[in-house]
């Protein structure tokens, strides 16, 4: 029986990045996360929120980010990196795709249109880099859209570019890959279960280990 997704806690992984026009990443969902994004505040070096105005109730909000847990699949090209360790990765892969701004954006219409918004463990994520941005210092967009690799290599090296493409959601095919799926989320809950049994030192490790730097203006 289909296993339905539901949002639960961070998992370390490599982390898939658009770095280059014709790229291709395809994915096993394994699950998905919603959390605030986070920056690094320059004064103290701590990782923080970013504000996004208040509710009704006057409460803060902070600008949110989605993050797909995923197996890499076969024909997946889109390097993965972790720190300062990456590479392509090789099907059967843990990985993580961190969707902000655009990225959230063409989540949120991908899953309008795939199954009545239902997500299921397994269902397959494509993504594909299909054109560069490039950016000033204030983070607006600048030019036209690059859709020429040699264009984008030629740019400066201080110049903020950020790459984009398409995102589409698709019903698992390969029972091989959905039965692989469906073993790692069953891994995760364990671990869930079993890391709420023990009593943590603090919050401080936990976002040290798992936080993701703010990139850029996507």
């Amino acid at each position: 029986m289909a296993i339905e997704l539901q949002d639960s806690a961070r998992i370390g992984a490599p982390v898939i990045r658009q770095q280059r026009l014709g790229e291709v990443a395809h994915l096993a969902v394994v699950r998905t996360e919603q959390r605030d994004r986070l920056r690094r505040n320059p004064s103290n070096g701590e990782m923080e929120p970013i504000p996004n105005g208040s509710d009704r109730q006057g409460r803060p909000r902070f600008k949110q980010e989605m993050v797909i847990h995923a197996l890499a699949l076969p024909g997946t090209t889109m390097e993965a990196r972790l720190g300062d360790e990456g590479g392509v990765p090789a099907a059967g892969d843990r990985v993580r795709l961190i969707l902000k701004a655009r990225g959230f954006g063409d989540w949120i219409e991908a899953r309008r249109g795939h199954r009545k918004g239902k997500l299921n463990v397994g269902d397959v994520l494509t993504l594909e880099t299909r054109w560069a941005q490039q950016y000033d210092q204030d983070g607006n967009a600048k030019g036209p859209k690059i859709t020429d690799q040699a264009i984008a290599d030629a740019l400066p090296r201080n110049v903020t570019v950020g790459f984009y493409g398409t995102l589409s959601l698709s019903e698992g095919s390969d029972p091989r890959w959905i039965e692989a799926a469906e073993q790692s989320y069953r891994s995760d809950e364990a671990a869930q279960r079993q890391q709420q049994a023990i009593e943590l030192d603090g919050g401080d490790h936990f976002a040290e280990e798992f936080g993701d730097d703010e990139e850029g203006p996507f």
